[in-house]
């Protein structure tokens, strides 16, 4: 038995009151336990938690821990008694649908006797759902990387299938095959399209395709995404947030809906962050001058003078670690992008308000189709260099058509070495090489000859402007897979440029 002294100190003493409200503010909730499994003491959130808020003192603590009738099976005390280490105990409890982690340490007496022991407790379903979040997250990046890889090698697949099927189409009159020629062409197709989405699911921005997009469906999918956010994750905190939406219907802009999701997802989130106590988010429409006027508002703490000046700057954030300063940066770049505008009004304590505004639209206008000009091309001496001999074979092929003299190589070196002995007009080279890159060899085609147009073949999605890709020695840019329209143009208007 344990040592009496010991047991009637557990039963009969009360704590302090400095010490009572500090156990009271934690948020681990503590019980101090006699030999017999009765609790003695407790403080507020045990009494919340494991008492519905009233007092669980003199209760057996396997009945408030763990709903039963007895003795736990698994009571860890005796093995902690034992081995003398503090092992957490983690399980899930179907009472509140959550995850609990319990550490038991134990009142020994003089004689080393148990008298006791100290059970503190905490809720870990946050915390693992953010373990589990960042290991997704950690999946979600590298699985982006590998698809960002895999949709290069099969652009440059797509590049070969698609140009041997022009150039087969070209050869044969014959109907029956030409249909043929043409499902296949569909179904090669399809397959770029399938390679651009997993581009956008790496992240990687490709292309400018805009087509009219219905802002009211838009943002209520919006809100539905980031209702996790700002109303289940604010609930676990013991706050409220609504949203509150005032959208007309039939409103159109001219855009690209994946851009506008990820800006008003960031305004969302920005709202959320500002309102630590709660509040409300309200998003507004209305058209003036054929201008689609939408405000974000929120109830939170608002903004200074200073930071609200600065707010659109990248890398500029009040978050600290939690942030990167980079989300309203990017909703001012998607309304640029856009042909709009953004502005925010703030001030301490009574909130702020964003004002975004986009060129109206007609339902079902789409990015009109990209029509070339007819430009008169003379026969060039064209340098191509790719690491795909298949893709060589296509361009030699392609251009041998219109009477253009290419030479093609597989390595960057060796091309190099060719342009420094022979002339040339233009150099078309392939951006992704295992020797060299192809921004490295345009920069050392520019070092020798200045005047040499270069165009930058690439099975990536390039995120760059065309004044970041020129500051490269790059002067036009051809994305795989092409077409034979596309590259006879983009030889024309490079030749055109020298």
């Amino acid at each position: 038995m344990p040592n009496s002294s010991l047991q009637n100190t557990l039963v009969s003493n009360q704590v302090s009151g400095l010490h009572r409200y500090i156990l009271d503010k934690l948020t681990d909730f503590i019980t101090l336990v006699d030999a017999n499994y009765l609790i003695t003491e407790s403080n507020r959130p045990a009494d919340i938690i494991l008492g519905g808020g009233f007092p669980i003192k003199g209760s057996p603590c396997f009945e408030k821990y763990r709903g039963r009738d007895g003795v736990c099976e698994d009571c860890p005390l005796a093995e902690t008694m034992q081995s003398g280490e503090i092992t957490p105990v983690e399980y899930y409890d179907s009472r509140f649908e959550a995850y609990f982690e319990e550490r038991l340490y134990p009142i020994s007496g003089e004689n080393g006797q148990a008298g006791g022991f100290v059970l503190v407790g905490r809720n870990v379903t946050r915390t693992r759902e953010m373990s589990d979040k960042s290991v997704q997250n950690k999946k979600l990046a590298a699985l982006g990387q590998i698809s960002s890889g895999v949709a290069h090698d099969f652009n440059n697949v797509l590049t070969g299938i698609l140009g041997r099927l022009q150039l087969l189409k070209r050869l044969t009159t014959d109907t029956e095959l030409l249909k043929n020629f043409a499902v296949m062409e569909t179904a090669a197709l399809d397959g770029a399209a399938t390679v651009k989405r997993m581009q956008d699911f790496a992240r990687v921005r490709e292309g400018t395709d805009f087509e009219s997009v219905d802002m009211q469906a838009l943002l209520e999918e919006v809100v539905a995404l980031t209702r996790p956010r700002w109303r289940d994750g604010s609930r676990i905190q013991g706050i409220l947030i609504d949203v509150k939406l005032e959208l007309p219907p039939d409103i159109y802009i001219l855009g690209a809906a994946y851009d506008l999701r990820r800006a008003f997802t960031n305004l969302i989130f920005n709202a959320v962050d500002a309102m630590p106590d709660g509040g409300v988010i309200t998003i507004q429409t209305e058209i003036k001058n054929n201008t689609l006027i939408v405000t974000v508002q929120d109830t939170g703490l608002g903004m200074t003078e200073e930071t609200t000046e600065r707010v659109f700057d990248p890398f500029f954030s009040t978050k600290g670690v939690k942030g990167t300063g980079l989300g309203l940066s990017e909703v001012y770049g998607v309304c640029k992008r856009h042909n709009g505008t953004i502005s925010v009004t703030s001030a301490v304590g009574q909130g702020t308000t964003f004002t975004l505004t986009f060129p109206i639209a007609e339902k079902g206008i789409s990015r009109p189709p990209v029509v070339h000009p007819v430009i008169k091309s003379h026969p060039s001496r064209i340098l191509v260099i790719d690491d795909e001999k298949y893709v060589l074979d296509i361009i030699e092929e392609v251009l041998a058509e219109y009477d253009h003299q290419v030479v093609a190589f597989t390595s960057a070196q060796e091309a190099l070495g060719e342009l420094k002995k022979n002339p040339f007009d233009l150099v078309i080279t392939d951006l992704g090489m295992p020797e060299m890159s192809g921004w490295e060899v345009a920069r050392y085609v520019k070092l020798d000859f200045p005047d040499m147009p270069v165009v930058l073949l690439t099975g990536w999605a390039l995120e760059m402007e065309m004044d970041a890709v020129r500051e490269n020695g790059v002067d036009l840019v051809l994305q795989k897979p092409f077409s034979i329209e596309d590259l006879e143009h983009t030889v024309e208007v490079a030749t055109q440029k020298k």
